[in-house]
């Protein structure tokens, strides 16, 4: 199995089937934050010390592999996250082990591993490559976050307008990212603005 897109994992959580692993890279932090809040929200709350467990790259993964196998208390699912873990340079029995508890993870558990401060080669990365088959056969996905092109750009700051209660054309949404740039966290700061701005009328170029 490829390394997947946006649109597989947006119809993956559409459907409401919790995967038991998720990889995120690509170059998008926005779009990999956001997912990453959206998967974890929809299992535990960050201050659940039972169902919710984050580990960043000084972790033992001896302690993430202990996390992940242990069964969730008072809930369905639980969630663990391993942030920025350096599979590259790690020793080759830490690899092995990360490889196996990406192999191992129950069904009552989701395990996501999120990688923003470390740069991956998709395509040459040996180990990377062993990751994502130890992914899938687990039943897992891995997801290349990449910018988003102009057209959904446009798109997602007319449909964001609406949702605010305020209308905006596909010209408009087209000027601002000209004006502002591709940058999702400004963009949908700009957008908070100007609805909050116009209220329920319609923004304009002007």
């Amino acid at each position: 199995m490829a390394v997947v897109l946006e649109n597989a994992l947006k119809e993956n959580l559409k459907s409401g089937k919790l995967l038991p692993v998720y990889i995120l890279v690509g170059e998008d932090a926005y779009l990999k934050t956001l997912y990453l809040e959206k998967i974890s929200k929809s299992i535990a709350d960050k201050d659940d010390i039972f169902n919710y467990n984050k580990f960043n790259n000084q972790c033992n993964l001896q302690e993430v592999y202990d996390s992940v196998m242990q069964m969730p208390m008072m809930s369905d699912r639980k969630c663990v996250i391993l942030s920025d873990y350096d599979f590259k340079h790690c020793s080759d029995s830490d690899f092995e082990k990360l490889l196996t508890l990406i192999l191992e993870t129950p069904e009552e558990t989701t395990f996501i591993l999120y990688f923003d401060g470390i740069e991956i080669d998709l395509k040459k990365g040996a180990k990377f490559k062993k990751l994502v088959s130890a992914c899938e056969k687990n039943g897992g996905l891995a997801v290349e976050l990449k910018h988003r092109t102009r057209a959904e750009l446009v798109k997602m700051l007319c449909q964001g307008a609406l949702k605010r209660g305020t209308k905006m054309d596909s010209a408009t949404g087209n000027y601002l990212v000209e004006t502002c740039g591709e940058d999702i966290n400004l963009l949908s700061g700009e957008l908070e603005k100007l609805c909050a701005f116009v209220g329920e009328g319609v923004v304009s170029k002007a």
